[in-house]
């Protein structure tokens, strides 16, 4: 019998392909949580709107269809965008994808919904301004200080590089496209914008993407964020630089268009996709699976300075269950989880903290080496079975927080303000961690995480 792979307390749908999460919300006192989807297969031919709901971040109905392409401005594609709140609907913005004799058609589109079951379609709101090419999507919208709205949209110049647009609306409904507001030199394109207050400072979330625009294909793509000053009376950017000064949002292999939201008492929460795999790994992780890819945990979002931090919702900690023991053998800390799914706190203390980790006989590990302020994560390719790694700097190791489900890892540093996402194929080795360094065994806690409840919305 194969390894699991399926996830026990990540989303992902039973069937097809899931990729960026959308229009994050808190709707009638649910969660919603749309979802990038293609039930039919496992890759990027066909997409929808799929939804999970809950009422707790921990426990998740999965509702299915929610959004799908019939109109013929997006018969090609309900593509990725966000929702907000506005009196007592759910406003959810999209792009719609059309494609005709090969040649694409963007359009940004709204859908509103009164009770998150049935949603009526409201056309086009935005088309393509004159500066940009149909590489123009991913709203996200949001409310000003002066109640009015706003919509920012990643996008492409017809220059071949990437920028972001501003459009602004005083009811949600109608639109006008204000200006560029934000371009770069170096990448062709700019994805999944998010903008957002976060301890009185703004916050903007970016996706910058090299192409080849001559064959129209996606060569690599990143997470990145920067602490902006957004002026509302002019629209404007205080930097309107993309390519510098920004940091990644997480370090791991397996990350991208994040999205956040607030919750009902005001934290900023945040999911992204859990995959940035190529086409050879797909094929083997998904090739004994009806689906492929998740979300990455739900994140509580904080500054400490100029660095944006994530935790993993403190709702998440009420699934830690029984702590199991570890034992000091041959030089080093061992334990023997039952199966892949566990917590890990370390604490290091003293003046050594370098620290070596391996998990299940090498598929994964982390190490920290003092004298070169190096943290290093590392997992072994399903692929061809090489090592890869990540490698960042960090001045000083204090914890370290690793949440471990059947086929993927996240890891918080120190508080959270470095975090790595990645998928680890299962290969059938027994599960095991082996920790080397300086720590006390009362600084050192594992243990079984609990299954949470899913329901699926034809059960």
């Amino acid at each position: 019998m194969g390894e699991v792979i399926r996830q026990q307390f990540h989303l992902e749908p039973d069937r097809g392909l899931l990729n960026d999460p959308n229009g994050l919300t808190w709707f009638q006192g649910k969660y919603y949580v749309f979802f990038q989807w293609n039930r039919f297969k496992k890759d990027h031919s066909y997409k929808e709107w799929g939804l999970f709901t809950s009422v707790d971040l921990v426990n998740w109905e999965f509702e299915g269809s929610a959004i799908l392409p019939e109109q013929d401005y997006e018969k090609n594609g309900v593509y990725s965008g966000s929702g907000y709140v506005i009196g007592d609907s759910l406003y959810l913005f999209y792009t719609g994808n059309r494609k005709t004799d090969g040649q694409r058609k963007s359009s940004q589109c709204l859908a509103v919904t009164k009770d998150g079951k049935s949603y009526r379609k409201a056309g086009i709101v935005v088309e393509t301004p004159e500066e940009y090419t149909e590489h123009f999507r991913d709203p996200k919208v949001f409310q000003g200080k002066d109640k009015s709205y706003y919509m920012i949209i990643g996008g492409q110049q017809k220059s071949g590089k990437g920028a972001l647009a501003l459009c602004r609306s005083e009811d949600g409904s109608h639109w006008e496209y204000q200006h560029m507001l934000a371009v770069s030199k170096q990448y062709e394109m700019i994805e999944c914008p998010d903008l957002f207050e976060l301890d009185g400072r703004n916050v903007l979330l970016y996706n910058l993407q090299k192409r080849n625009n001559e064959t129209d294909e996606d060569i690599c793509s990143f997470s990145a964020y920067k602490l902006e000053v957004f002026d509302e009376a002019t629209g404007t950017f205080r930097d309107t630089e993309l390519d510098t000064g920004y940091r990644n949002v997480d370090a791991g292999f397996d990350f991208y268009a994040p999205q956040t939201f607030l919750s009902p008492d005001g934290r900023r929460l945040l999911f992204g996709w859990m995959s940035r795999m190529n086409g050879e790994q797909e094929k083997i992780f998904s090739k004994t699976e009806p689906n492929i890819h998740c979300l990455t945990m739900p994140r509580e979002l904080f500054l400490e300075g100029e660095i944006l931090c994530q935790k993993p919702a403190r709702e998440m900690y009420g699934l830690l269950g029984e702590e199991f023991d570890v034992m000091y053998e041959n030089g080093a800390w061992r334990a023997g989880p039952k199966e892949r799914i566990f917590f890990m706190r370390l604490q290091m203390t003293g003046k050594d903290k370098n620290l070596q980790i391996e998990f299940h006989q090498g598929e994964a590990g982390l190490e920290y080496r003092q004298d070169e302020k190096e943290f290093i994560f590392f997992r072994r390719s399903w692929a061809d079975q090489s090592m890869e790694s990540r490698t960042e700097s960090v001045d000083s190791l204090d914890e370290i927080e690793v949440w471990s489900d059947h086929s993927s890892m996240e890891i918080f540093v120190n508080g959270g303000k470095l975090v790595f996402s990645a998928r680890i194929f299962p290969q059938c080795r027994q599960p095991e961690i082996t920790i080397k360094g300086n720590l006390p065994k009362e600084k050192i806690q594992i243990c079984y995480i609990m299954t949470p409840k899913r329901r699926n919305c034809d059960e």
